[in-house]
């Protein structure tokens, strides 16, 4: 009644769905920078400027900080 079955009995079926896997991934991959292309020079553009930023204020701080 209880019995606990298993989802994948056998190796070729675990390769199989190992594959679909990959295969799926991938498709979802190749989707994302598809449609990311457009916007990647302002997503570059505003991680340089909270780089900047960032490196701005610790300069100000530690220049503060000397006094």
């Amino acid at each position: 009644m209880n019995e606990k079955k298993d989802p994948v009995t056998s190796p070729l079926q675990w390769l199989w769905r190992g594959a679909l896997v990959l295969f799926a991934t991938s498709i979802l991959l190749n989707l994302a920078v598809s449609f990311l292309r457009p916007i990647m020079p302002w997503l570059i553009g505003g991680v340089i400027l909270g780089i900047v930023l960032w490196a701005a204020i610790l300069i100000i701080r530690w220049r503060q900080s000397r006094w």
